[in-house]
Protein backbone atom coordinates (compact mmCIF):
# COMPACT_ATOMS: atom_id res chain seq x y z
CA UNK A 1 0.00 0.00 0.00
CA UNK A 2 1.38 3.40 -0.98
CA UNK A 3 1.62 5.82 1.90
CA UNK A 4 1.18 9.56 1.18
CA UNK A 5 3.48 12.09 2.84
CA UNK A 6 3.68 15.88 2.81
CA UNK A 7 7.06 17.60 3.06
CA UNK A 8 7.63 21.32 3.54
CA UNK A 9 11.08 22.33 2.37
CA UNK A 10 12.72 25.75 2.66
CA UNK A 11 15.47 26.20 0.06
CA UNK A 12 17.87 28.82 -1.16
CA UNK A 13 16.40 31.16 -3.75
CA UNK A 14 17.83 29.32 -6.75
CA UNK A 15 15.79 27.90 -9.63
CA UNK A 16 17.94 24.77 -9.80
CA UNK A 17 16.94 23.89 -6.21
CA UNK A 18 13.52 22.71 -7.39
CA UNK A 19 15.09 20.57 -10.08
CA UNK A 20 17.41 18.93 -7.54
CA UNK A 21 14.53 18.17 -5.17
CA UNK A 22 12.51 16.52 -7.92
CA UNK A 23 15.52 14.56 -9.13
CA UNK A 24 16.24 13.09 -5.70
CA UNK A 25 12.54 12.32 -5.21
CA UNK A 26 12.45 10.35 -8.44
CA UNK A 27 15.78 8.56 -7.84
CA UNK A 28 14.61 7.41 -4.40
CA UNK A 29 11.49 5.80 -5.85
CA UNK A 30 8.85 8.25 -4.66
CA UNK A 31 5.94 9.35 -6.81
CA UNK A 32 5.17 13.08 -6.84
CA UNK A 33 1.46 13.58 -6.17
CA UNK A 34 1.43 17.37 -5.79
CA UNK A 35 3.67 20.39 -5.42
CA UNK A 36 3.25 24.01 -4.35
CA UNK A 37 5.99 26.61 -4.67
CA UNK A 38 6.02 29.78 -2.58
CA UNK A 39 8.77 32.17 -3.68
CA UNK A 40 10.11 35.07 -1.67
CA UNK A 41 10.91 38.39 -3.33
CA UNK A 42 13.52 39.33 -0.72
CA UNK A 43 16.09 36.59 -1.51
CA UNK A 44 15.32 34.67 1.70
CA UNK A 45 14.52 31.57 -0.28
CA UNK A 46 11.57 29.50 -1.41
CA UNK A 47 9.15 27.28 0.45
CA UNK A 48 8.24 24.15 -1.49
CA UNK A 49 5.52 21.78 -0.39
CA UNK A 50 5.81 18.30 -1.89
CA UNK A 51 3.17 15.60 -1.65
CA UNK A 52 4.78 12.23 -2.36
CA UNK A 53 3.82 8.61 -2.00
CA UNK A 54 5.64 5.31 -2.02
CA UNK A 55 5.79 1.91 -0.42
CA UNK A 56 9.36 2.71 0.61
CA UNK A 57 10.24 4.21 4.02
CA UNK A 58 10.12 8.02 4.02
CA UNK A 59 13.55 8.18 5.68
CA UNK A 60 15.12 7.07 2.36
CA UNK A 61 13.93 10.33 0.83
CA UNK A 62 14.27 12.77 3.72
CA UNK A 63 17.82 11.67 4.49
CA UNK A 64 18.93 12.50 0.95
CA UNK A 65 16.96 15.74 0.68
CA UNK A 66 18.46 17.03 3.94
CA UNK A 67 21.96 16.56 2.46
CA UNK A 68 21.29 18.88 -0.48
CA UNK A 69 23.20 22.17 -0.37
CA UNK A 70 20.07 24.15 -1.30
CA UNK A 71 17.88 22.73 1.49
CA UNK A 72 17.78 24.99 4.55
CA UNK A 73 14.92 23.32 6.46
CA UNK A 74 12.85 20.16 6.00
CA UNK A 75 9.59 19.38 7.83
CA UNK A 76 7.46 16.24 7.51
CA UNK A 77 3.72 16.46 8.08
CA UNK A 78 1.69 13.42 9.00
CA UNK A 79 -1.13 12.59 6.64
CA UNK A 80 -4.23 11.22 8.31
CA UNK A 81 -5.54 8.05 6.70
CA UNK A 82 -9.14 8.34 5.67
CA UNK A 83 -11.38 5.42 6.49
CA UNK A 84 -14.03 4.25 4.09
CA UNK A 85 -17.41 3.14 5.46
Amino acid sequence: MMTPHTLTIRTRNDAVAVERLLQVTRYRGFQLVGMQLHGQADQQGMVIELQVQSERPLSLLTGQLAKLYDVLQLDVHEVQAQLRA
